[in-house]
């Protein structure tokens, strides 16, 4: 299943008709609209899914790289919030991480 939550939406509709079908009970067919709400993404853990989003952590990336990369795309916050994010966001099980063995420096590269 797909974890878009518009997907998500659409299958359980679907389900649900056909369930109802093989009870028999009469639905006329449930649907219902579905609005995207797509919002503006703020703060520093805004400006990373921002990234996330645009695939910029299809290949791992270390801390300085990507407040540099944030400060090209406006998001301008410290090295010490950035990281608090990229933490939440390794928590969060989006991205993961690991530790390089020559820099010692972590480098975040999207969960698949």
């Amino acid at each position: 299943m797909s974890k878009n939550p518009k997907e998500l939406a659409k299958q359980i509709i679907v389900l649900t008709n056909e369930l109802a079908e093989l009870a028999g009970v009469e639905t006329n067919n449930i649907s219902i609209s579905i609005k995207s709400r797509k919002r503006k993404p703020v703060g520093a853990t805004g400006g990373l899914r921002f990234l996330i989003d645009e695939g910029y952590f299809d290949s791992p990336k270390e801390l300085l790289i990507v407040v540099n990369k944030l400060r090209e795309e406006g998001w301008h916050y410290s090295t010490a919030t950035i990281s608090m994010g990229l933490l939440n966001l390794v928590r969060e099980r989006i991205l993961t991480r690991y530790k390089e063995k020559k820099s010692k420096s972590w480098r975040y590269v999207i969960r698949k």
